[in-house]
């Protein structure tokens, strides 16, 4: 969906790209309420992603156990 900007957000974020994702079905339909996930991988407006929901690898990707993040983009889809 687009880009997250925070204008206060915790250190673990720092230096990192948040975007904000809308779940999709099978058919590519929308599904669910959007979702802020952390890339490693950058990405972009319309990309298709997947997204984990594994909070132990997001905080181990942003080396901080306590970090509040816990959705991260695990790949971004050929179309």
């Amino acid at each position: 969906m687009g880009n997250v900007v925070a204008a206060c957000a915790h250190k673990s974020a720092k230096g990192h790209s948040l975007f904000l994702c809308q779940p999709i079905d099978e058919n590519g339909e929308d599904s669910g309420d959007p979702v802020v996930a952390i890339s490693p991988f950058g990405g972009g407006m319309g990309s298709t992603v997947v997204v984990s929901a594994d909070g132990l690898a997001t905080r181990g990707y942003v080396k901080d156990p306590k970090s509040p993040l816990r959705m991260s983009i695990i790949s971004i889809l050929d179309e």
